[in-house]
């Protein structure tokens, strides 16, 4: 079904050629994630023939200097004091009039869960639509295809746009090309005051309310204790969810963890599952199979205990262990308590 688009909402394919990155401001690890969506949108700018433009909110980013090893051509920031903090009204309505005005081919969030919540108000406003969580953006002939998973992540999926509108789409953190680069340029700034209407404004920040390790999503996880066949035991099952609460971590799962009923399957890590990177992974019980390898290769430091002296898992851990869980596991519990108490 096509979508009969105001003429203030339709892009001139013959010059629409520009990415337009939205740049959060707000979150852990928005510096680096802001510079590899900058990098990926450089990336496809360069397909189309256009240039990369970058749209913060607020004050100026501090990791201004970085970006411009990034190939953003132009920054634009909107002020406004309520920018100070997120609400999601004001940043839809600050966007749109914005990306009205400036007309990109394609308007690139991350798929956080403030790229979520704002790529589809916008794309209703704008009469287009969003296409959330893409592993990948192709570019051919002028044409954009976007990527992504479906049924699980057992299936990829591809979709166009129809031309003429305003492309509108959110990336998956952990699915950014972090050897992207681009040459170092200036960066023009273009600073831009926004009048915003009380009567915009329907919710208010009440409060913030930390993250449980027990139950958020383990995308977000710092730490992440994932779990193999090895473990899936339930005489060690308890031990092992004493030793997450212990290290504040998230229990994550390979298939046959999931398969048995021992973790859900939204804890699943791998190629069938999510992709992670952790501060911390602890790898029990897991032999390190290809499929789950892609999901924690992005882990700033993996710790692994396996019985088998041969397991794969050992060719990508910082530091291993050999040895049978049910008897290290307790063990090592017991260790945690009397250094905490002590």
């Amino acid at each position: 079904m096509g979508i009969d688009l105001n003429e203030e909402n339709r892009v001139d394919m013959r010059k629409g050629c520009d990415v337009l990155v939205f740049l959060e401001s707000f979150g852990e690890s928005c510096e680096e994630t802001n510079t590899w969506l900058c990098l990926e949108g450089n990336r496809i700018s360069k397909g189309l023939g256009g240039s990369l433009l970058a749209l913060s909110m607020g004050e100026p980013l501090e990791e201004a200097s970085i970006l411009a090893e990034t190939g953003i051509s132009t920054l634009y920031i909107l002020k406004n004091d309520l920018f100070s903090e997120y609400c999601h009204e004001v940043f839809t309505w600050a966007i749109i009039q914005f990306v009205r005005e400036l007309h990109p081919r394609l308007f690139l969030l991350v798929n956080s869960d403030m790229g979520m919540e704002l790529a589809p108000s916008i794309a209703y406003h704008l009469e287009t639509a969003a296409v959330t969580d893409c592993v990948d953006i192709k570019h051919e002939g002028g044409c954009l295809s976007y990527i992504k998973p479906a049924y699980e992540g057992q299936y990829e999926r591809e979709i166009s746009f129809s031309p003429g509108v305003i492309e509108i789409a959110t990336f998956r953190r952990e699915a950014l090309d972090k050897g992207l680069k681009a040459e170092r340029g200036d960066i023009k700034v273009v600073e831009k005051q926004i009048d915003i209407t009380p009567e915009i404004i329907r919710t208010r920040i009440l409060d913030r309310i930390p993250p449980d390790f027990r139950t958020s999503d383990i995308i977000h996880a710092k730490r992440i204790i994932g779990t193999g066949a090895g473990i899936a035991d339930k005489k060690i099952f308890p031990v092992l969810e004493e030793f997450a609460e212990l290290l504040q971590g998230s229990l994550g799962a390979t298939r046959p963890v999931a398969d048995d009923g021992y973790l859900p399957k939204e804890r699943m890590i791998g190629q069938t599952g999510k992709m992670v990177s952790p501060e911390l992974y602890v790898s029990l019980g897991i032999s390190g199979s290809p499929h789950h390898v892609a999901g924690i290769q992005e882990s700033k430091r993996i710790i692994a205990v396996n019985k088998d002296t041969r397991a794969p898992i050992f060719q990508l851990s910082d530091i291993g262990f050999i040895g049978d869980l049910k008897k290290i596991l307790p063990k090592l519990v017991k260790r945690i308590k009397e250094w905490q108490e002590s």
